[in-house]
């Protein structure tokens, strides 16, 4: 099994069309997104990539109405915190939420709102943020690839 985990794309269209890009060529079986995608405009920029996403709503995404609708019409998943295969994707934004979801079963957990990339990893878990879409405040473009175990942080 193969995934990408995006997060805080923050509507920087130039960033998320070249991630969109990048995953065509990488070819997930499907996209975590840790939220803050914020407009449904650049929600709609993941829909040539024709596969799965599971989607957390992010502090920043005000639309979410809307980026539900779409979600919805491209058969992918939105939610506050939201199950994918093998894991869980939650936005980050309350410390204690990310604790109790660590003490979970589920071999990843994801999250993002820091825009920092990082990986975690203990016996059974992977804890990963793959920092910011964006750039803006890291500077860095960033997301994460998960592959048969292995989990490593690509740059754009």
């Amino acid at each position: 099994m193969k995934f990408a985990v995006v997060s805080d794309t923050h509507d920087n269209l130039e960033a998320v069309r070249e991630l969109v890009s990048q995953l065509e060529k990488e070819k997930p079986d499907f996209v975590v997104h840790a939220g803050d995608v914020i407009a449904p405009f650049t929600l709609k920029e993941f829909i040539p990539l024709e596969t799965k996403l599971y989607i957390a709503f992010g502090n920043n995404d005000g639309e979410r109405k809307l980026l539900s609708e779409i979600s919805s019409q491209n058969g992918w998943i939105t939610g506050d915190i939201v199950e994918f295969p093998k894991g869980v994707v939650y936005h980050g934004t309350d410390p204690e939420i990310l604790k109790v979801l660590k003490r979970t079963d589920y071999e990843f957990v994801v999250f993002g709102h820091t825009h920092e990339p990082s990986i975690e990893r203990n016996e059974n878990r992977v804890v990963l943020n793959p920092g910011e879409i964006c750039g803006y405040l890291t500077g860095k473009k960033s997301y994460a690839i998960c592959e048969d175990g292995e989990v490593s942080i690509v740059e754009l």
